[in-house]
């Protein structure tokens, strides 16, 4: 048989089909890493719909998040705007009328740049700020300290106290925080002060009396302090909410949260709502060099180390020696594996195995030979072979595909002939 189901010319192993076969089983685990290795990229570059879980953030509908709000505000004709870095809220609050809301939990900014979006909008609200973000605003703000709790980690209602008519609105409100010092002060809570104590007692029987009372009356003025979970500063454009908490969505319904929440952030017709992240920390001065970390004994223990491995590499690379050509014992032809593989044939009284070869590889040099497609059949190289030499294709269709050699000299005949037609064909 010289031709499969489809038609194809094949052979012991060694035709076209076989070794593409051959090649497609070594290719596949190749192929089925790439296809698994483009479907985890595809799925990676592809954006998720992953829930917004930052607390405060506007996006969140958790009870940490502040959805609530941002949709309130929205509804009532607030454009609120998400920044997502310092450029992009810089950029938002320079466009136009805008407040802007800092969420800056963790003290990316500095005061540069807290100063810098300050100046650039019309009013701030700043959620919890340090004292180090606070040194370069001119309102003159500080943080007092942790507003108190109760022994169940409550936090009591405190009322408002103050002028301002955004807290005035809210009456009073519940949430904790960090109490601030600023011109007006609302929300008040009390500290305890630093020189929290017993208050005039003195265990020196030779001090004074005038001095005891002296003690007493200044121990007595420090043991309290007094601060605003919601302070403004003198200009009226900037506050400092020192309980941000109370724009959750798990708290914003209670007290007076969402009547100080909407008229504290939805004064201007933007909001740009900013929640700073690692990406905007800006280095200041001169960077440390790593180097100068290091202890002492680092620099002579590399020198050391370099020493000892080129030590190494000169003792390895004498022994190594040079290369040295060794001749072979014998040349090896390279007819001698054809020449082998006929033998094997021969001992194995294999004619029609060889044949089958013979013919298998004499279509396929002359489909080549004569340009007819690969995957042509048998018939379509006889029929090209004919009009090209000019034969009967009844005789080369005889020769070629029907002759079966019964003998080795039957077989030795038939080779001869086959090669005098290809010879032919090749010099024509």
């Amino acid at each position: 048989m010289v031709h499969g189901p489809g038609g194809e010319i094949m052979g012991d192993g060694g035709s076209t089909l076989g070794t593409a076969r051959t090649r497609a089983r070594r290719a596949l685990p190749l192929l089925v890493g790439a296809l698994v290795l483009a479907l985890i990229l595809l799925v990676n570059l592809i954006p998720g719909s992953e829930e917004d879980d930052r607390p405060l953030s506007p996006g969140n509908p958790g009870p940490a998040g502040a959805m609530a709000v941002a949709e309130v505000l929205s509804a009532e004709g607030v454009d609120v705007v998400h920044a997502t870095s310092f450029e992009d809220a810089l950029d938002e609050l320079s466009a136009g009328p805008a407040t802007l809301f800092l969420n800056d939990a963790q003290q990316y900014l500095s005061a540069d740049q807290v100063a810098e979006l300050e100046s650039a909008s019309d009013r701030a609200v700043l959620a919890a700020p340090g004292d180090r973000q606070l040194s370069e605003l001119a309102d003159g703000f500080a943080v007092v300290g942790p507003a108190p709790v109760g022994l169940a980690g409550d936090a009591p209602p405190v009322a408002a106290q103050c002028a301002d008519p955004d807290a005035t609105a809210a009456g009073r409100i519940t949430a904790a925080g960090t109490a601030y010092a600023g011109s007006t002060e609302c929300f008040a809570v009390e500290l305890p002060g630093a020189a929290d104590g017993p208050a005039g007692g003195t265990t020196d029987q030779d001090t004074d009396q005038d001095t005891d009372q002296d003690t007493d009356q200044d121990t007595d003025q420090d043991s309290a302090r007094t601060g605003g979970l919601y302070v403004t500063g003198s200009s009226g454009r900037v506050s400092v909410l020192g309980a941000p908490e109370l724009l959750s969505n798990g708290s914003i319904t209670e007290e007076g949260h969402a009547a100080l929440a909407l008229r504290a952030l939805g004064s201007s017709p933007t909001l740009v709502w900013y929640e700073p992240t690692g990406a905007d920390i800006v280095s200041v001065g001169e960077g440390i060099d790593p180097l100068t970390l290091l202890p002492p004994w680092v620099n002579p223990l590399l020198l050391w180390l370099l020493a000892c491995a080129v030590l190494a590499m000169l003792w390895r690379g004498r022994r190594l020696g040079p290369l040295a050509t060794e001749p072979l014992p014998v040349v090896v032809r390279s007819a001698e594996t054809a020449e082998g593989r006929a033998r094997l044939y021969q001992d194995a009284r294999s004619v029609d195995h060889a044949a089958r070869n013979l013919r298998a590889a004499t279509l396929a040099r002359v489909a080549r030979r004569l340009r007819v497609d690969r995957s042509a059949s048998p018939l379509e190289v006889v029929d090209a072979a004919a009009r090209h030499t000019g034969r009967p294709r009844v005789e080369l269709e005889q020769r070629l595909l029907h002759h079966t050699p019964t003998s080795h000299r039957d077989l030795v005949h038939w080779a001869q002939e086959i090669l005098d037609l290809e010879k032919e064909i090749t010099s024509s």
